[in-house]
Parts: C-alpha cells; sequence; structure tokens
C-alpha cells in the first residue's frame, strides 16, 4: 500500500447502497500527506465486491472474517502513516473534516483519537462523544438533539463513536487496538477506557462533521444491536469494573436470558478480562445473587411477618436457596429463578449433569 498520512479503514458487510457516497467523500478530503482508503469487506453477498471492481478499482481489497473489531485491527494493523480514521460505510465525511481533526491531534500530543460532529441525515445530531451514566451503561452525547449551535464547544470527552474517528495509530497500538471479543459494540468503549488509563485523552472537534445512517449492516444481521451490545457491556465491567460486575450480572437481561452455551463461553472471557479464573466470576455471581435473594426474602418477611405459616415459608425459602447455589455450583449456568427451562435447556442440563463437577 502507498504510504499516505492517513489511512481510511472501511469495515463493509453486504453495506454495497453506501459504498460509493462513502468512498467518494473519502476521496475528495484535502489533505497534505495524502489519503489512502482500504476496504476491509467481511463476506460481503450483496454485489459490493463486484460494486467495489467496477467502479472503484483504485480501491485495496481485503477480504476477512466476518469480525468488525477484528477487521478494524487487521486495517490499522495496514497503515505506514501517524493516523487511521475508522469511517462506517453509512457514513460520509463532509468537506474538510479529515484537515480539521489531523490539525486537533497534531496540537493535543496526549490525544489518542479525535472525533468529528456526527450528524444523521436529517440533520439531528447522532453523537458528540461518548458519555457514561451512573449505572454503568453508556450512550452516545446529544443524540437526537437539534444541531442548533450547542454542540460547537469542542474539547475532551470520555471517549468517541467507533463510527468515525480519526486514530493516533502509535496510541492504538499501544493498547493493542479493539478487543476482538467484542465482534462489535461497546468496543468503542472499551478502547476508550483503555486509552484512559494508558494517559491517553479523547477529543470532540465540532468543525468537522460527518454524516451517519446508522445501522446500516446491523439491520440486516440475525443478532440484534441490543443482545450484543449488552453482552459486551457486561466484558466491558469485567475489565474497567470489576467490583460491580457480579451485580450487574445479576440484573442483566441478557444475562438473565441468554442460551446456557452461550453463558459457557462468556464465563471464562468475563475471567479473562477480570483476572483470575471462570470459577472465582461464578462465586462471586453466586454470592450477589444470595444477597438479592435474602433482600427480596427480608421484604417477604416485613410482609408477612405476622403470617401464621411464617415457619414454613421461610423453611421452604432456605431450602430453595440451597437447591439453586447447588444447582448453579454443579451446572456453571444461570437462569432465572422461577422461569421453566428455555428450549433445549434440559437436553444441556442433561449433558453437564453426566459431566464431573
Amino acid at each position: 500500500m502507498t504510504a499516505a498520512r492517513v489511512i481510511v479503514v472501511i469495515v463493509n458487510w453486504n453495506g454495497a447502497e453506501f459504498l460509493a457516497d462513502c468512498l467518494r467523500a473519502v476521496a475528495a478530503q484535502q489533505l497534505d500527506g495524502g489519503v489512502a482508503p482500504l476496504l476491509i469487506d467481511n463476506g460481503s453477498t450483496d454485489g459490493s465486491l463486484e460494486l467495489l471492481a467496477r467502479d472503484f478499482p483504485q480501491v485495496p481489497v481485503v477480504r476477512a472474517a466476518n469480525n468488525y473489531t477484528a477487521a478494524n485491527n487487521l486495517g490499522v494493523a495496514r497503515a505506514t502513516g501517524p493516523y487511521a480514521l475508522l469511517l462506517n460505510t453509512d457514513a460520509t465525511l463532509q468537506p474538510g473534516c479529515l484537515a480539521a481533526l489531523v490539525q486537533e491531534l497534531e496540537r493535543a500530543p496526549r490525544a489518542a483519537v479525535a472525533a468529528p460532529k456526527i450528524l444523521f441525515p436529517d440533520g439531528r445530531v447522532a453523537s458528540t462523544g461518548i458519555v457514561q451514566r451512573d449505572d454503568l451503561y453508556w450512550l452516545d452525547r446529544d443524540q437526537g438533539a437539534t444541531d442548533d449551535g450547542r454542540t460547537a464547544r469542542g474539547g475532551e470527552v470520555l471517549g468517541v463513536s467507533g463510527c468515525c474517528a480519526l486514530f493516533r495509530t502509535a496510541a492504538w497500538r499501544q493498547v493493542g487496538g479493539q478487543d476482538e471479543a467484542f465482534h462489535m459494540y461497546y468496543e468503542d468503549v472499551d478502547l476508550a477506557l483503555r486509552l484512559r488509563a494508558a494517559g491517553f485523552i479523547s477529543l470532540y472537534v465540532p468543525a468537522a462533521t460527518c454524516v451517519h445512517v446508522g445501522h446500516g449492516s446491523i439491520s440486516k444481521a440475525t443478532t440484534g444491536k441490543d443482545e450484543l451490545g449488552e453482552r459486551n457491556r457486561l466484558l466491558v465491567l469485567a475489565r474497567h469494573f470489576k467490583d460491580r460486575l457480579a451485580g450487574e450480572l445479576v440484573r442483566s437481561p441478557w444475562f438473565q436470558s441468554a442460551p446456557p452455551e452461550q453463558v459457557a463461553v462468556l464465563l471464562p472471557r468475563l475471567a479473562a478480562r477480570r483476572g483470575g479464573t471462570a470459577d472465582q466470576v461464578l462465586l462471586e455471581l453466586l454470592l450477589a445473587l444470595r444477597d438479592q435473594v435474602r433482600g427480596y426474602a427480608g421484604e417477604l418477611d416485613a410482609r408477612w411477618g405476622e403470617h401464621r405459616n411464617l415457619p414454613k415459608i421461610l423453611g421452604e425459602r432456605e431450602q430453595w436457596i440451597a437447591m439453586l447455589l447447588e444447582e448453579l455450583r454443579r451446572l456453571r449456568i444461570w437462569r432465572l429463578p422461577g422461569k421453566r427451562l428455555k428450549p433445549g435447556e434440559a437436553e444441556f442440563l442433561a449433558r453437564r449433569r453426566g459431566t464431573p463437577s
């Protein structure tokens, strides 16, 4: 690949309808040192490759397995210059966007990444950076707001949206790029927190703008954003909020309803990011579950304290707690208390019961 000041990494999966606008906007960017697009295709079947060969033969294309974060890492690894722009296929750079982002990174040596004001096609704001809520969910700042001037102040933010972000390649490589276990969603949050822990900052640059359709590829997938997002949020918690992990597992809608096979895969991944073993994660989960069950039991005690069957109720409660903890200890799975087995779970439990605990 020809050396360029900025490599633009575009990961494509069945995004043929967006590619022409995306690539033409990249080609229109004016920047000393050059801009080089690189498209990583994740197994498209919608004519994307044929379109590229016909209309954009000058754009290098690399075929890769269907993993968004792995494709981003592959693209940035090919950068020969100081900057790499991650750009979604359904995102269109506006004139001067790249030059403004590069200018801000060169003014701030501690900055690892700079992102533009990202707008929806109707002019509403899509993102001016990432913010963290008290309940440990992360979202795009100002999303849905009218672009009426209140988003004109730039500066440091917690992190930036991965749909359009210019990274300093040295900082990206220092922290190891994106975590490929995420596939997509929350990978930008995890990377932002790792960059922050390494002493870098992230910048929002309102002088640069980009238009983002949103959900261009995920709308065609069988796996939804909410499912991937909630699973990946748990991976973020395991690495960056270890003391909150067990409690969040107990209340996580995804963890409560995920098939046993997915939970079995997740536990060692949580352990790898938390530090320790899957058994340690499971123990913390059991203790958090016990505390929650006892909290519910305390509410029952307060309401039914005068009930003539209180001793029987308390006895049954203790038996239920013991049975639940024993089942979890042996099976290494999670299921909502009182809920029936999910489809396929009976067979899974039968297989697990035949193996040593």
